[in-house]
């Protein structure tokens, strides 16, 4: 576990990323010799499920949490891949987190009525010739809202509201933690998909 529950929400929402050799916003080309882990989030103001996390190794979703069960559900061939009983409990209290982020972007909005969405794409790729790259971004409404830059490194805000969400990280010290994040986790967990899969 790392420390406060805000830098809990981001880094495994990560179970996520950012550049380690690209953009911020470039996510893995398809046709690369590359494998690939990439995570989803999507959080909600109408509708259920309000909240689900997705996670995808090679572009094949590995499992899924919504919040209706409140669990996080492998696919049949990764049932064994992982804890999926804690990583159930662990997006249960990421749930919490994304859906105040987006009533505090929505309050900033004004945005009192219809469906509005904040939503997460991340994640990391190992190539065959040794290169890592990694990508991290949320969206509001599928605007650009802030990204992580490692290089910097720093969390670059592309919407005023972005602001909210990166003085609260900010304040937990995540800027080190998700650099750290992204240049060792992400990668350390793709390895572990991988060998999983060429083992099964």
């Amino acid at each position: 576990m790392m420390g406060p529950l805000i830098t809990v929400f981001f880094l495994l929402l990560f179970s996520g990323t950012t550049v380690l050799g690209q953009k911020p916003h470039s996510a893995p080309k398809p046709g690369k010799q590359c494998d690939s882990l990439v995570y989803k989030d999507k959080a909600q103001s109408k509708g259920t499920p309000f909240f689900t996390n997705k996670a995808y190794f090679n572009e094949k979703l590995i499992y899924q949490y919504d919040s209706n069960s409140q669990e996080a559900v492998p696919e049949p061939g990764w049932e064994n891949a992982d804890d999926w009983k804690q990583e159930g409990q662990f997006q249960k209290r990421r749930q919490g987190f994304a859906m105040e982020y987006l009533r505090d972007i929505m309050a900033y909005h004004k945005d009192v009525t219809g469906l509005h969405v904040f939503s997460g794409d991340y994640g990391c790729e190992v190539c065959k010739n040794g290169v890592t790259n990694g990508f991290w971004r949320y969206d509001y409404d599928d605007r650009p809202l802030v990204e992580f830059d490692k290089e910097i490194p720093a969390f670059i805000t592309k919407d005023p509201a972005g602001d909210i969400i990166k003085k609260k990280w900010e304040a937990e010290g995540s800027v080190i933690q998700a650099k750290e994040y992204l240049e060792k986790t992400c990668i350390e967990n793709l390895k572990k998909y991988r060998d999983y899969k060429k083992a099964n």
